[in-house]
């Protein structure tokens, strides 16, 4: 794997970004620092930099390079080593204790990464499934209540809540979530089960 993989692989480009001093908005857009703007054109993805306005396409390396004006890649990897503690040495070939390690941090970020969009998913569709379950309300005093309805007014709001808190939150935060994710995909799966 080369330094540039490695760098890639280490940080993201929304990470990069705010570090560098970049206020990115909840829709990952912000004002692109390579033109003069003064509504927000660039758009913030997990590895690039994309501006609507100048064509500006780049990833973490090509945006530090260019944010600071080097005059190599390896300038750009070297910045970044040096900012965001990659401990990764440009001079000289990684022992493979190093290499074991940084392929350790890899997997536990993909793992992290992967885990994130799973239980996001669980929980927006639980939001969801609250908001339907409303469609089941009585339409008469004397109708019998369904059971999905009234669990949805004890659980709409909470839903909202958890949804908020996942976005809102940082890495730890999110991963103490786990317990409350694992028991809401339960109940989804018996959910499926009993209706």
């Amino acid at each position: 794997m080369t330094v540039f993989e490695q760098v890639r692989s280490a940080v993201d480009m929304r990470t990069v970004a705010e570090g560098y001093g970049l206020h990115i908005d909840r829709g990952g857009m912000t004002l692109c620092p390579f033109h003069d703007e003064r509504t927000p054109s660039a758009k913030i993805y997990p590895d690039n930099l994309h501006c609507f306005g100048c064509g500006a396409h780049v990833d973490v390396i090509g945006f530090t390079q260019k944010m600071f004006g080097l005059d190599k890649p390896i300038d750009a990897v070297k910045k970044l080593s040096d900012d965001y503690g990659l401990h990764i040495d440009i001079d000289k070939a990684p022992t493979a204790k190093e290499v074991s390690e940084y392929q350790k941090r890899v997997q536990e970020k993909r793992a992290y990464e992967e885990w994130g969009k799973s239980a996001w998913r669980t929980l927006n569709d639980y939001l969801w499934l609250m908001r339907e379950w409303r469609q089941y309300a009585p339409t008469n005093p004397d109708e019998k209540c369904d059971e999905r309805f009234v669990y949805s007014l004890h659980h709409l709001d909470y839903a909202e809540y958890l949804c908020w808190e996942f976005i809102n939150l940082n890495k730890a935060g999110r991963l103490s979530m786990k317990n409350i994710v694992d028991q809401i995909a339960d109940f989804q799966k018996n959910m499926r089960a009993d209706f």
